[in-house]
C-alpha cells in the first residue's frame, strides 16, 4: 500500500522521512508522556543534589539507571531532561551517554 500511495520511488517506500505524521513511528523526542512517581522524583533529585553530576546512558528500554538501582533508566532520563529545559541543569552528550550537572 506505501507504493499506491507515496510513488513507486524505493527510497520513498523506506524511508520514514516520506511518510505522512501519522504513519511514522514515534522516535524518543515524540515519545508518550512518561508518568513518574513522586517518590522515584524525589529519589533522583536528592541523588543530583547530593553528588552534584549525574551520567545517564543513552538507554529509554534499560530496566535500571547505572547508579539509582531501583529507579528505570527511562524515568531518569525524563526527569533530567525536564529539569535541562528549564535551564535547572546543563546537559553534555558524549559517546551515547548524558552528563547533567
Amino acid at each position: 500500500w506505501l507504493k499506491a500511495r507515496f510513488g513507486s520511488s524505493r527510497h520513498s517506500a523506506l524511508c520514514n522521512c516520506a511518510l505522512p505524521w501519522h504513519v511514522r513511528p514515534p522516535t524518543l523526542d515524540q515519545a508518550a508522556m512518561v508518568l513518574i512517581p513522586k517518590k522515584e522524583r524525589k529519589q533522583i533529585l536528592e541523588h543530583l543534589f547530593k553528588e552534584g553530576v549525574m551520567c545517564v546512558k543513552k538507554d529509554p528500554r534499560a530496566c535500571r539507571h547505572n547508579e539509582l538501582e531501583d529507579i528505570p533508566n527511562l524515568h531518569v532520563m525524563m526527569v533530567l531532561r525536564s529539569l535541562c529545559s528549564r535551564a535547572y541543569v546543563t546537559e553534555k552528550f558524549n559517546w551515547q551517554w548524558y552528563y547533567y550537572f
